[in-house]
């Protein structure tokens, strides 16, 4: 069974408007909505949702991937902070950690050796307490492959964001209305 496509993004200190703005929603298609109108109503594709958890608002994007495009997550973080996890089956899985419109550190969750930005290893010590390896590479001399199985991907993404934001997406969150915009993957 494939596992969708999504982005989480955490944006601190943004309301939900002005998150869904940043990252490219036309003002005129931000409206509450549920996930059962998002499905009814065909607007799935290229809807973001929004939800204020804490002092950071939580970007969900079902199908999507806006939110960890560089110039995105640039405006985004503009002025604050801002965490992405997206999962993709038929790319690069991806966490970023953004300060004031500059990538800190950007990796691969299946690849955590290889990280990015202007301070890549800034989070090494969170890596490792949700279990990331920070030196490990798939295919780097280990004699065991099966141990791939045994180290975080997506999940530890999760925790990681977790680790950074303190907040917890959870099911009721996304029973609700919650804020949200088109937005216009063209632009």
């Amino acid at each position: 069974m494939r596992k969708p496509q999504w982005c989480l993004a955490f944006a601190r200190g943004l309301d939900e408007a002005e998150a869904l703005r940043r990252i490219g929603a036309g003002k005129r298609s931000i409206r509450l909505l549920t996930c059962r109108e998002l499905i009814d109503e065909g607007v799935f594709p290229g809807t973001v949702l929004a939800e204020r958890l804490k002092d950071w608002t939580v970007l969900i994007e079902p199908h999507g991937w806006q939110a960890s495009e560089p110039g995105v997550l640039r405006a985004l973080s503009a002025g604050t902070k801002a965490v992405t996890v997206m999962r993709q089956d038929h790319s690069a899985h991806l966490f970023e950690y953004a300060v004031d419109g500059e990538m800190v550190t950007s990796f691969d969750p299946m690849i955590p050796a290889w990280r990015y930005g202007s301070d890549p290893d800034r989070l090494v010590d969170a890596m490792r307490a949700v279990g990331f390896d920070p030196g490990y590479a798939p295919g780097d001399g280990d004699e065991n492959e099966e141990e791939i199985f045994d180290h975080p991907t997506v999940d530890g993404a999760l925790l990681l964001a977790f680790r950074l934001t303190g907040v917890i997406l959870t099911q009721d969150v996304l029973n609700r209305s919650l804020l949200g915009g088109v937005v216009d993957s063209r632009a």
